[in-house]
């Protein structure tokens, strides 16, 4: 790991902590304490990929090798990786970087669903929502359903039982279904989506036409599409994941 890597080179240099500070300070025009390089050698704090380059070219090895990983240390040589084009990134594309690992924390930490063993699984669903009539059964957050599946989990942001037949075949009665939160800016053309109109909830196909129109449509010919018109109260909720 970089903090036992970082301290063998040093030992190796045969260099203190107070020497090794200033002649970095010199070489590089850099601002580096002796407290933080003992920080980083016991992995108190992780140095910006910038001094981890400083370093490299210090102790004149390549920053992989100061980064030096075995086994399950990997995760240390991705995440050194990561800092390293989040560096070259600009302010935008920062937030957008920081706002995508926000929602996978969450995610992790929320436990939408977890494993039992190989292909089994708990889920918790937060209600069940119509392929026909447009009704929205909803579950209590703060008490989900919890059910065991088996077979493959996507990551998710939320699960719902479908109640009906107007999306059959693909999409069955009382099947699980995975969501991701999303809204109409994020949608494409021909996704599977939750869908709200006016107070009622729907899993369809969502149609944008050439003039922008908007439809939702049903795979069970049965049942007639839906025209979106401009006085509608129209919210997408999330995409179907497939």
């Amino acid at each position: 790991m970089f903090p036992e890597k970082l301290k063998e080179l040093r030992n190796a240099k045969k260099i203190s902590l107070d020497k090794m500070a200033e002649e970095l300070n010199n070489q590089y025009n850099t601002n580096i304490s002796k407290s933080m390089i003992s920080r980083w050698e016991h992995g108190k704090t992780d140095p910006q990929m910038k001094y981890v380059r400083i370093l490299a070219d210090y102790f004149n090895v390549s920053s992989n090798e100061i980064m030096e990983t075995k086994g399950d240390e990997s995760n240390d040589s991705l995440k050194y990786s990561l800092l390293s084009i989040y560096d070259q990134l600009d302010s935008n594309r920062k937030n957008n970087v920081y706002n995508y690992a926000t929602t996978q924390l969450d995610k992790q930490k929320n436990a939408y669903s977890s494993t039992l063993g190989e292909n089994r699984h708990i889920v918790y669903l937060y209600g069940a929502v119509s392929a026909g009539t447009g009704e929205y059964i909803p579950q209590d957050e703060s008490k989900p359903e919890k059910i065991i599946v088996e077979g493959k989990v996507p990551d998710h942001d939320f699960a719902v039982r479908v109640n009906g037949d107007s999306m059959e075949p693909l999409f069955t009665d009382q099947q699980i279904i995975y969501v991701n939160k999303a809204d109409k800016s994020e949608v494409r053309n021909h996704q599977f989506v939750i869908a709200e109109l006016n107070g009622e909830f729907f899993i369809k196909k969502l149609q944008i036409d050439g003039d922008g129109s908007v439809k939702l449509i049903s795979l069970n010919k049965k049942y007639s599409d839906i025209q979106i018109h401009d006085y509608d109260d129209f919210v997408i909720r999330g995409i179907v994941i497939i």
